[in-house]
């Protein structure tokens, strides 16, 4: 019986000794801890998992696992993880670096819907330069050739006649036909028109600046589940090779089995990640026209945090500023504005008369002044200039005033629907408000408890780690493993769903603060401008 106390003992002796170098050494040591409540738009102190082969000397038996650790530490980089940095894995190649602040500004440049909106306002602008000439007249220069050979009919006796004669008529001048109320109120519309399609303009900017930062964020999403399941898989590393260490009566070799299934499992996260990482960079480099085959690799940390507008105030204080400076507002309104012009065009038609500055001279009434040959017996001779022109203002009413009425009446339900239309967006605008506000105060609390939540799964890593070099006797001479190789697998599968759910959290903040910034009808001119000394808001640690 000594004989075999003194063996188990002399194999634990052994055990301790090797379980130490058992782990695998070459991670880096744990960096300077961060501030415990960082502001916000800074980049947040992240929690790390804590380095096997670095952890202290495992306490005597029976006594008590030291204290956690007093302030949660950064997250290392790939290359702390001995991953290759340009795509976290050797089967992605390195990314073109891209920043927050570049992809900005290319948002106001390159994107179609902000070229196809500026061409909306050239049009608006032709279209009213046409509105604005219709008092001035056309210019008009050409050629007049009559011929007429048979029989003519005296006007004096009524007799009738053979006689062929001729005439041509060459010359110009300017000529006029214009209703007053076109001329009067198609230039007070198509003013109208222009502002609208300047409000869309600028409507076309912030959706650009959105659409571009949600992409952004979106793949800095699957940059953070990356980051996250690297460190997952450094510790599922860890514990395969710590586990393949211990003696075979310490633990089954389904334990073995159950730690190498779990870096498996990790390892077709991690190449989820990467690809979730590259459908993203396809969509980003879409939005900036950019060639879709190149992987962007921003180069800001993965959690970073921007902050626009205080998550602290309500929807009700912010609805005032998203009525008064929401551009879909404003292009409504204007349209709402150009129905009424046309509308007071209409009802105003029947009583101003159409202006009409011919000739008579030819058939066509638009040379007025020039030259005439003509001559008897059908000849053409020089006769001389001449000039003639006719001013009339004409009131008509169209097929006696009913086609008035109907054109009257169109217009007035073309109105109700810009109205009608104008209303709808005042209200889409406020419930974009109300949604953006909502989503930024939960992401704002997710932000938080996602936070500790890693905080909580990294130190339950470290104790779960510490655990395993424990030993104990509950029955006589039978030793075993205080914390077994499973409650590790455990803990690991909870530290990297902690990192998912903090990369989400960050990430939908970011989102969230560019949403209600668009939803307040903020000008994208203004984040672009800070864009190119740096990211809004408090600059990054």
């Amino acid at each position: 019986m000594r004989r075999r106390r003194d063996h188990l003992w002399r194999s634990f002796i052994v055990l301790s000794t090797c379980l130490p170098w058992a782990l695998p050494a070459g991670i880096p040591a744990r960096a300077p801890a961060a501030p415990a409540d960082p502001p916000p738009g800074d980049v947040l102190a992240l929690p790390i998992p804590s380095n096997p082969s670095n952890l202290p000397p495992a306490p005597a038996r029976g006594s008590s696992l030291p204290p956690p650790p007093s302030a949660p530490q950064p997250i290392p980089g790939p290359a702390d993880w001995g991953i290759p940095v340009g795509g976290m894995d050797a089967a992605v190649p390195r990314g073109l670096p891209i920043n927050l602040a570049t992809a900005m500004q290319l948002s106001g440049i390159n994107p179609l819907d902000i070229a196809t909106a500026t061409a909306q306002i050239e049009q608006g602008l032709a279209l009213l330069l046409q509105a604005r000439a219709l008092w001035i007249p056309d210019i008009n220069g050409g050629v007049a050739y009559f011929r007429h050979d048979g029989v003519q009919q005296n006007l004096f006796n009524g007799e009738n006649f053979q006689k062929g004669r001729q005439s041509l008529f060459v010359g110009g001048g300017p000529s006029l036909q214009v209703g007053l109320a076109d001329a009067i109120f198609t230039p007070l519309a198509a003013r109208r028109v222009v502002a609208a399609r300047q409000a869309d303009l600028q409507t076309a900017r912030n959706d650009s600046l959105y659409t571009v930062t949600q992409a952004f964020f979106d793949l800095q999403t699957a940059r953070g589940r990356l980051l996250g399941t690297g460190a997952s898989i450094v510790r599922a590393e860890l514990l395969v090779n710590f586990a393949k260490g211990l003696a075979p009566r310490l633990i089954a070799p389904l334990e073995i089995n159950r730690a190498q299934a779990e870096l498996q499992s990790l390892r077709q996260t991690q190449q989820l990640a990467i690809r979730d990482w590259r459908v993203a960079s396809a969509r980003m480099a879409e939005v900036l026209l950019l060639d879709p085959a190149t992987l962007l690799e921003p180069i800001e940390p993965p959690f970073l945090q921007v902050t626009f507008v205080p998550a602290e105030q309500s929807a009700e204080q912010l609805l005032p500023v998203a009525i008064n400076n929401r551009p879909e507002i404003a292009s409504r309104r204007e349209l709402v504005a150009v129905a009424h012009q046309l509308l007071r065009q209409e009802q105003s038609r029947p009583f101003l008369p159409t202006l009409f500055v011919l000739s008579p001279t030819t058939t066509t009434g638009l040379i007025p002044a020039g030259s005439m040959s003509s001559g008897p017996n059908g000849s053409l001779n020089m006769t001389g200039t001449r000039m003639d022109i006719e001013i009339s203002a004409v009131w008509q009413l169209q097929n006696g005033g009913l086609g008035n009425v109907g054109r009257i009446r169109q217009r007035r339900a073309e109105q109700d629907v810009a109205a009608i239309e104008f209303t709808r967006t005042v209200f889409r605008v406020k419930s974009e408000v109300s949604q953006a506000v909502a989503r930024l105060q939960t992401a704002r609390v997710r932000v938080v408890e996602t936070e500790e939540g890693v905080r909580q799964a990294v130190e339950s890593a470290d104790k779960n780690f510490l655990g395993l070099r424990e030993t104990t006797r509950p029955a006589g001479e039978l030793l075993r493993l205080v914390v077994r190789p499973q409650e590790v697998v455990a803990a690991i599968i909870a530290l990297n769903t902690a990192y998912e759910q903090y990369a989400d959290a960050v990430n939908a903040y970011n989102v969230a603060q560019f949403e209600v910034y668009r939803a307040l009808g903020q000008p994208a001119q203004w984040v672009t401008s800070r864009a190119g000394t740096g990211v809004p808001g408090p600059a990054p640690r």
